[in-house]
């Protein structure tokens, strides 16, 4: 029989390769790596566009090409988008009311990079990426930055 501590080694062995139970609780456990994506990064220019700088933005309410990614929320990662219910109910994750922070800014206009991946296991950051993305990167090569930051997506689907 193994002791605690090693069984803890052992699900922290797990968790950082292809994901394992927790011998304790049998919980499924895995460190995932998220990127940001283009249809995040189009979606944190439709909340620029569409709202005044700090009001918080109802993403259930979103046109649905940002609803049909359901991983807005994984942006609070990077310190992208903060939640006004972060601390209430675990329940309502990824719901509710949302803004784009100073960085989220930042990061949209261009003046600072951001980790390619974020390393989370129960959605609590664990560690960064030393390699960098800008917007760009993100959007990838088939979007033009002007046209989107020129665009209003109001309405569209």
């Amino acid at each position: 029989m193994k002791t605690l501590v090693e069984a803890q080694l052992d699900f922290q062995f797990a968790i950082q390769e292809k994901g394992g139970n927790c011998p304790c609780c049998y919980r499924w456990g895995k460190i995932n790596g998220y990127q940001i994506t283009s249809t995040q990064a189009r979606g944190m220019i439709w909340m620029l566009q569409n709202f005044p700088e700090g009001d918080w933005v109802d993403l259930g309410k979103a046109p649905p090409w940002i609803l049909r990614s359901k991983s807005m929320s994984t942006l609070q990662h990077w310190g992208l988008l903060e939640s006004k219910t972060k601390g209430m109910d675990e329940d309502k994750r990824g719901s509710g009311l949302w803004r784009l922070t100073p960085q989220g800014y930042g990061f949209i206009y261009r003046q600072i990079l951001m980790p390619k991946f974020a390393f989370v296991f129960n959605n609590k950051l664990i560690k960064y990426s030393k390699e960098q993305v800008d917007v760009i990167q993100v959007l990838g090569k088939k979007f033009s930055y002007e046209e989107l930051m020129t665009t209003t997506y109001r309405g569209v689907a």
